[in-house]
């Protein structure tokens, strides 16, 4: 679980995002790499996406705890978190003490990462409309294999690890 916590760095007094490398895309697309990002999760620790991806297969979600389908979506991806997949949480518009609170009460044991400038959302293009939830299944090379726009049903999301886990 230590290198599952993954992703932000703090430079300056602000959350930076920068590309893993400079051939990585500006935007996320199914078959390219997936734009790499630093943050911190809702504990302050840093997480890189390129440590996650050491550990294999990696569901980006971006969600809020005041999206009803987000919501929704958590016990599904609490049950595939860590068998295979590494599940990353973006905090998408929502104050961190209430998403802190929501993943408490759900268990939740992958990381609630900040992106208070949506820097991150930005590069997954997600954006107000058409909102959250959306999750990015990235395989183990670090290939966005797909983007999945609202909410997951349980196909969905088997459909999505099976995509990345083979």
């Amino acid at each position: 679980m230590a290198a599952a916590a993954v992703v932000v760095a703090l430079v300056g007094g602000y959350f930076a995002f920068r590309p893993a490398d400079s051939a990585t895309p500006a935007r996320a697309a199914v078959g390219s790499k997936a734009p790499g990002f630093s943050t911190f999760d809702l504990d302050g620790s840093s997480v890189r996406l390129a440590a996650a991806l050491e550990d294999g297969p990696v569901l980006v979600n971006f969600w809020a705890s005041w999206c009803v389908p987000c919501r929704d979506e958590f016990p599904m991806l609490a049950r595939v978190h860590g068998r295979g997949v590494t599940v990353l949480g973006v905090i998408f518009r929502d104050e961190p003490e209430n998403a802190r609170e929501f993943m408490k009460s759900q268990r939740a044991a992958w990381p609630g990462l900040l992106d208070p400038q949506g820097r991150i959302a930005a590069a997954y293009s997600v954006a107000q409309r058409p909102g959250i939830p959306v999750t990015y299944a990235i395989d183990a090379d670090g290939v966005v294999r797909e983007r999945h726009l609202g909410p997951l049903t349980q196909a969905d999301l088997d459909r999505l690890v099976t995509l990345i886990t083979r």
